[in-house]
């Protein structure tokens, strides 16, 4: 009977090797756990309502860290903190990353509130530069050569560059940092998930191959990222991002110390099928265990607080809207149901200051190119002009060849053609892109192109 029993057991073991083999194979390549500790950072780059969705994939993002065994004190949060309170909230203190309604909000720790969500706090935190700290707690990565960083960003996004509340990041200066963090042995390995609008050209030819750093983007360099559950049955905003959501979910019902991080990536890049979901940098990431970047403990009590499932993926698809159109289909939407004369005239002078806004962005960036090449004979004046504004976005047009060149004539252009950059930098962002082309036309040089816009916005804003 024993005999029986130990060759029962032993069919058992092999049966149950034959299927962690089947899904561990792919990662055979990553070798034992390695050692040093895991850092997180975490970020909500937007504020206002209608980016409800970056704060509920913040704060879910959090929960998924943590249920996977991540310390709280090792995980760093930065979040303006303004739609769980907000006034338009009717579920006051809560934040819903799905349609299953969980509070997201419940438990998680933010470090960065407010106006102290900003680009040069984002970068000193990432280098671990407690002294270049200004507000917040002052909590930075503090890592080391064996450790791995986790680094998940979600927010508005355009060629070159993501942002922030009040300012904007270049790839230059993203880039820069990390490359320095990797020379300085701030981390074994890095591995970055970026969730923007054109995400993909912070990454493609600007991160190098042969440093620590592997990066996932939402998008390609030149298409919209998606929100996603905006079509809800409590009224709210886009819940999630498209992107976001399939890893956060894929996530929460993993064992991580199984699934790889290329194994993750191919199932997010085939779920998120609205945009490209890319990946760059150090390749041989793919094949480590996602348990040595988001936590190697089960978290069965997060997966059922979650509804134990992932969300339906026609659902998701179905209620997608591309995030540069959330605000504007969602007034739509309310438009369509409201009752209310007043509540209509509001909503649809909201649509008109909306569809004015993105109107001058696009008549003051034609108006900077015009000026940049107004001293050329008409043809070649007509050739560089559609060129670099009239054509659509093309391979090149999404690729940052010149950093520094896309780094000076960007901040230019925002400081001086937009006269509220905080509230109105969003609209000018799907016109970023010929700011690129300039400096590809230019071969990165910039004082031409910054002449020009110097000419065309200093004593004229555009919002």
């Amino acid at each position: 009977m024993r005999s029986i029993f130990v060759l029962l057991l032993l069919v058992a073991t092999v049966a149950a090797g034959s299927v962690y083999s089947r899904y561990k194979s792919s990662s055979s390549e990553g070798g034992d756990e390695p050692d040093g500790d895991l850092w997180a950072l975490i970020v909500a780059g937007s504020n206002g309502w209608f980016n409800y969705r970056h704060q509920a994939d913040t704060a879910h993002a959090f929960h998924v860290l943590k249920a996977h065994g991540v310390p709280e004190e090792n995980i760093i949060t930065m979040m303006y903190d303004d739609i769980a309170h907000n006034p338009s909230n009717k579920y006051k203190g809560k934040l819903f990353n799905s349609p299953k309604y969980v509070d997201v909000y419940e438990g998680v720790k933010i470090d960065y509130k407010g106006d102290d969500v900003n680009a040069e706090n984002f970068l000193n935190v990432l280098k671990g530069n407690s002294s270049g700290i200004k507000g917040g707690n002052g909590r930075v990565i503090e890592s080391g050569p064996d450790d791995r960083v986790f680094v998940y960003f979600t927010d508005h996004g355009a060629v070159g560059l993501i942002s922030f509340p009040n300012d904007i990041l270049t790839t230059k200066s993203l880039n820069d940092a990390l490359n320095w963090s990797n020379k300085n042995k701030r981390f074994a390995d890095l591995v970055f998930y970026l969730e923007a609008c054109e995400s993909g050209s912070m990454f493609e030819r600007v991160l190098p191959a042969t440093i620590n750093v592997y990066a996932v983007s939402a998008a390609n360099g030149k298409e919209s990222s998606w929100g996603t559950y905006c079509e809800n049955d409590r009224g709210l905003p886009c819940l999630g991002d498209l992107f976001s959501v399939n890893w956060m979910e894929d996530s929460d019902v993993e064992d991580l110390t199984v699934e790889t991080v290329g194994e993750q990536f191919k199932i997010v890049q085939k779920e998120t099928n609205k945009s490209h979901v890319c990946h760059f940098g150090k390749m041989k990431t793919e094949t480590d265990p996602l348990s040595w970047f988001q936590g190697a403990e089960k978290s069965v009590k997060h997966a059922r607080r979650n509804g134990g499932l992932k969300s339906s993926l026609q659902h998701k698809l179905d209620t997608a809207v591309p995030s540069r159109d959330v605000e504007t289909e969602h007034l739509k939407r309310q438009l369509a149901m409201t009752n209310d004369a007043d509540e209509e005239e509001i909503i649809r002078d909201r649509l008109d200051e909306i569809q004015m806004k993105k109107a001058t962005a696009r008549r003051t960036m034609k108006s900077v190119v015009s000026v940049m090449y107004d001293d050329e004979a008409d043809t070649l004046l007509e050739n560089n002009k559609r060129r670099v504004f009239y054509m659509e976005k093309n391979d090149e047009s999404s690729i940052v060849n010149y950093p520094e060149c896309h780094h000076k004539v960007v901040h230019t252009y925002r400081r001086l053609c937009i006269a509220n950059p905080a509230e109105d930098m969003e609209y000018a962002m799907p016109y970023v892109y010929v700011l690129n082309n300039l400096c590809n036309a230019e071969a990165g040089r910039s004082h031409d192109i910054m002449e020009a816009i110097i000419e065309q916005c200093l004593e004229k804003t555009l919002l």
